[in-house]
């Protein structure tokens, strides 16, 4: 390369150079020049969705488990002995009301009913003979000691019928009756038990609620049950009862709750998870979407004018899906930014574009 062609090479890198140091100069000018236009005209207009702020009790679910019962349940016996000649029921049967479910050896008992209804029929007869008869022909005394004696046959003949419909035992409630170990021709002792007998058309959940919300649970509050073994099916019931006392060792109040089970497919002893909904002080209630968090916390942008936004600080109390319970200077009817939060920046200016 000749000297001439080395010095119009330097000439052209040198030019290069000095392009660039202008540039950069002009730059760092009119930099602070455009950030101090930026800051004269404000923050940018952010277009956001608003929600007007309402007030409702606040809903919290107290939990707890329970063990379910029949509404009534009773272990049948009987109140005589005797050898059973019939037994009229399979376990898993549905029985009503008064419905014989076993017999007992009467003959006995058969036997002394028609001697105390033949000893009825004779006194009563007395009676009737007297009645005919003159007040001349027969005493005061007599036709007494025969209204007497027809008094005595009644009372026999009734205790009579007793016994003998005790050889016979009868549901005392309509219900699904269970298993049994007996068999024609055993011999049934006094309080021997004969087979359990539930009417599940209503099922009684026994659970407790902590110290900290017993006042606030009800006889008629609105309960849920669910069962482990069968999830995602949810019974809705009442709360029927409320225990009068705390217990000083657990610090928690009985509860019981019921479920109506008419097509019975609930097991009474079966194990339920319990919810109650309670009703607390009234707070705001604002969108999921409403909450940002920084490192101070929650809280949400409430309109100033209908253009600009400012900051309010915000603790959650509950949710309720996609609903939040807040503790916040919020009032009724306020605007606050529903969508469009995320980057927004106190005084901001904002346009709405839905509500």
């Amino acid at each position: 390369m000749t000297s001439t062609s080395a010095r119009c090479a330097r000439q052209t890198l040198a030019d290069f150079a000095l392009g660039i140091a202008s540039a950069a100069a002009l730059l760092l000018v009119s930099a602070p020049h455009a950030e101090a236009q930026r800051r004269q005209r404000g923050p940018s207009e952010a277009v956001v969705s608003v929600y007007d702020v309402k007030t409702e009790p606040v809903s919290e679910r107290v939990a707890a488990v329970g063990s379910g019962r029949a509404q009534e349940q009773v272990t049948l016996t009987t109140r005589v002995a005797g050898v059973i000649t019939d037994i009229l029921f399979k376990g898993g049967d549905r029985v009503e009301k008064d419905q014989v479910l076993v017999k007992l050896a009467s003959e006995p008992e058969a036997i002394a009913v028609e001697t105390a209804d033949a000893q009825r029929a004779q006194a009563n007869d007395a009676v009737e003979r007297y009645k005919q008869l003159n007040e001349a022909a027969v005493s005061r005394v007599v036709k007494a000691e025969a209204e007497t004696a027809l008094k005595v046959a009644d009372a026999a003949l009734r205790r009579a019928r007793e016994d003998l419909d005790r050889m016979t035992i009868k549901a005392p409630f309509a219900g699904v009756i269970g298993l049994t170990n007996l068999q024609v021709g055993d011999y049934l002792a006094v309080g021997n038990p004969i087979s359990p007998l539930d009417d599940r058309t209503t099922i009684v959940i026994e659970f407790t609620v902590p110290e900290s919300v017993a006042p606030q649970i009800k006889t008629g509050m609105d309960m849920r049950a669910s069962l482990a073994a069968r999830p995602g099916e949810v019974f809705n019931g009442k709360v029927a009862a409320v225990g009068t006392r705390i217990d000083p060792v657990t610090r928690t109040l009985s509860v019981r709750g019921e479920i109506p089970n008419p097509d019975l497919s609930l097991i009474p002893g079966s194990t339920f998870s319990v919810s109650v909904q309670l009703s607390g002080d009234k707070s705001p209630v604002v969108p999921g979407l409403a909450i940002q968090w920084d490192r101070n916390g929650a809280y949400v942008w409430r309109l100033k004018d209908d253009s600009t936004v400012e900051r309010v600080d915000a603790a959650i109390l509950a949710r309720d899906g996609d609903r939040v319970f807040v503790d916040a200077a919020l009032e009724p009817g306020q605007k606050i930014v529903n969508e469009g939060g995320g980057l927004l920046s106190a005084g901001q200016k904002v346009r709405q574009v839905g509500s």
